[in-house]
């Protein structure tokens, strides 16, 4: 008799309680700002275009910075790397808020919080990867990924954007940017009292020749790279846009306000709690499938997005199309964890979050820049149609060896 997977089993190991506690503080922060910055721009007067360069203003420098960001993780202390990430950002975000008491902020302020934001996950994204192999053992990895994702889905998307909604609409922005900062602080103090954790040992090469040698393992991987590049896609169509689309589509197509874009973003959290729930109890046996039938499907829920006639409707497509991202979100990390040698993962998921959000940037300018001539709903069929079309990666030759190595599911116990 097999025992049941336990989501709580990443949790006996005192680094990583730590790290996801931080973690889960933070994230709710995080949600308080994903709502609050396009509400900023738009009490600012900022048009469509407007709230597509500050959001876009994040990403570019983030994926400008990535390469350089894993191959620094893969030769320094991975805690380290995300306790000087976490500082930074709580400062940047401090500051905002400080601006919007004294009323002296401006759209390209907020622009300029964002590219800080970005700078910092270059280093960060690719270190709490990379971390996580060495503060827990190989069977706890889908616990860890289960956890991580489940707290993302129930801090940064449900308790944050409702949290944020609120606090918007009852004591304005300043307020939700200044819980943000104090989410940061609490993170960083988490990390710091962490034990000190292993420096990997690198391959010794210059950072020049490190970065070409982590590319090259990447392209090595059939399964890895075109998987890397289909996501790409469906990032730069879909869902990097939403976060200027699900706004626009709150406030101009169902004319409400704050709260009720909290509510959209918070219903994304129901869906990806369940997601992670559901991923971590009945983990898949072929997993490369399993997380591109779900990818796919979340092209689905954008269009069902797209046509929904009733805000309440647009919340439950809202629901299912992050149940079905995040789905594939949480079997991916153990996966890219367990097939990727230690001292290459921090390059390797360094051009996973590259290439994933590599033209993310264009494709939410070009959202925003196109609203206007063709309308919300629209853009949102046509981003989910693509989206479910990226799922014939699977026909790719190589993409699905995995699964076929793969004697049986990675179980944490």
């Amino acid at each position: 008799m097999t025992t049941k997977p336990k989501i709580t089993a990443a949790l006996r190991h005192r680094d990583f309680a730590l790290l996801w506690g931080g973690q889960t503080i933070s994230l709710i922060g995080n949600g308080m700002y994903t709502v609050t910055l396009p509400l900023e721009v738009l009490r600012l007067h900022g048009s469509p275009l407007d709230l597509a360069l500050v959001v876009s203003a994040r990403t570019v420098p983030m994926v400008l910075l990535l390469l350089a960001g894993g191959t620094i993780v893969d030769r320094l202390s991975r805690r380290l790397v995300m306790l000087v990430s976490d500082t930074c950002c709580g400062i940047l975000v401090a500051a905002a808020a400080i601006l919007i008491v004294l009323g002296q902020i401006h759209i390209w302020e907020l622009a300029l919080l964002g590219a800080g934001f970005g700078f910092a996950s270059a280093f960060f994204r690719p270190a709490s990867t990379a971390i996580v192999p060495d503060i827990v053992p190989p069977e706890a990895l889908m616990s860890a990924s289960s956890l991580s994702t489940l707290s993302q889905s129930l801090s940064q998307y449900l308790l944050g954007p409702l949290t944020g909604g609120l606090f918007v609409a009852g004591f304005g922005t300043a307020w939700a940017f200044g819980i943000d900062a104090l989410s940061f602080a609490v993170s960083a103090a988490c990390l710091a009292a962490m034990h000190r954790t292993r420096r990997p040992t690198g391959s010794g090469a210059r950072m020049i020749a490190a970065l070409k040698e982590g590319i090259c393992y990447c392209r090595s991987q059939a399964w890895l790279w075109w998987s890397l590049v289909a996501v790409g896609v469906t990032n730069v169509v879909c869902i990097s846009p939403l976060a200027v689309l699900q706004p626009l589509l709150v406030a101009h197509v169902f004319r409400a306000g704050s709260v009720a874009l909290g509510l959209m973003y918070a219903a994304s959290g129901v869906g990806g709690a369940a997601a992670s729930l559901c991923a971590s109890r009945w983990p898949p046996k072929r997993r490369v499938t399993s997380i591109w039938v779900s990818w796919a499907s979340a092209g689905a829920g954008v269009i069902a997005l797209g046509l929904a006639p009733t805000l309440w409707m647009a919340l439950i497509c809202a629901g299912v199309t992050w149940f079905c991202t995040t789905y594939g979100n949480v079997v991916w990390f153990p996966l890219m964890q367990e097939e990727v040698p230690p001292d290459m993962l921090g390059r390797a998921s360094s051009v996973d979050w590259a290439l994933s959000l590599a033209l993310a940037p264009l494709g939410t300018v070009i959202a925003g820049a196109l609203v206007p001539l063709i309308g919300v709903r629209l853009m949102l069929i046509i981003g989910g149609v693509l989206t479910t079309a990226a799922g014939t990666v699977l026909l790719v030759p190589g993409v699905t060896d995995p699964d076929l190595r793969a004697g049986r599911p990675l179980n944490a116990t």
